[in-house]
C-alpha cells in the first residue's frame, strides 16, 4: 500500500499541472508550446502508476543476491584452475615415476646381464634406455625402432648395440600396434583397410601382420 500512494499522488499532481497549463495557456497566450508541455504532464501522470517502485529493502536484497552470485561464480573459477593444476602436478608425477621405472628395469636387467656374462658396453645399455622410451611412449613398433635407434638422422647406434636393444625391450607390440590404429581412427577417420595398410608399411609404422590384425580386430565398431 504504501508503495502505491506516492503514485496516485503523483498522478494526481501531473494531472493538475497539466489542467492549470491548458487553462491558462487557452485563456492567456494559445501557444503551442504550452499545450505541449501540458500534454507531457498528463502522459507522465497516466504513466505514473505503471511505473516499477523498487523499496529499498528489495534493493538491498537484490544487491545481496547479486553479490552472492559474483562471489559463487568466483569460488567457481577458482575451484576450476585448482583442479587444473591438480591434473597437471599428477600427470608431471605420473610421468616421472615411469621414467624412474624405465631407468631402474634396464639397469636391473642390466645388472642381470653382467653377472650372467660380460660386462655389457655402455653403448649397447644407452641404446636399450633409448629403445624403450620410443616403445611406452610414442608406441612404435619393433622394427620402427630399431631403424630409428640405427639412423643417420636419428640416435647413430651401431646395429650391434640397436639388435641387443630390440631383443631386451619389455613392451606388448599387440598393445603398441593398437594404441596407433586408434590414433589413426579418431585423428585421420581412416577406414580399417587403410589403417592396417598404414601399421605394415614399410614407410608407416612397420609392425608385422599380425600384430596389425591384432590391433585392427580390436579398434571400436
Amino acid at each position: 500500500m504504501e508503495s502505491i500512494m506516492p503514485k496516485v499522488i503523483g498522478l494526481i499532481i501531473s494531472l493538475g499541472i497539466a489542467y492549470l497549463i491548458y487553462k491558462w495557456n487557452k485563456k492567456h497566450k494559445q501557444s503551442k508550446i504550452y499545450y505541449a508541455i501540458a500534454f507531457m504532464f498528463l502522459i507522465g501522470g497516466l504513466y505514473m502508476p505503471f511505473t516499477k517502485t523498487v523499496s529499498p529493502e528489495q534493493e538491498a536484497k537484490e544487491s545481496s543476491i547479486s553479490e552472492k552470485s559474483s562471489l559463487s561464480e568466483k569460488r567457481k573459477i577458482e575451484e576450476s584452475i585448482s583442479k587444473s593444476m591438480s591434473s597437471l602436478k599428477s600427470e608431471k608425477s605420473a610421468s616421472e615415476s615411469k621414467n624412474k621405472k624405465i631407468a631402474k628395469e634396464v639397469s636391473k636387467a642390466a645388472k642381470s646381464s653382467e653377472s650372467s656374462s660380460k660386462k655389457i658396453p655402455r653403448e649397447y645399455i644407452s641404446a636399450l634406455i633409448k629403445g624403450q622410451e620410443y616403445a611406452d611412449r610414442m608406441y612404435m613398433s619393433k622394427k620402427a625402432i630399431y631403424d630409428q635407434l640405427t639412423s643417420d638422422y636419428g640416435e647413430k647406434f651401431s646395429p650391434e648395440a640397436a639388435t641387443y636393444a630390440i631383443n631386451n625391450i619389455k613392451a606388448d607390440w599387440n598393445k603398441n600396434a593398437l594404441h596407433k590404429a586408434k590414433d589413426y581412427q579418431e585423428e585421420q577417420n581412416m577406414s580399417p583397410d587403410a589403417i592396417y595398410d598404414q601399421l605394415t608399411s614399410d614407410s608407416g609404422e612397420q609392425f608385422t601382420p599380425d600384430e596389425a590384425n591384432y590391433a585392427v580386430q580390436h579398434l571400436d565398431k
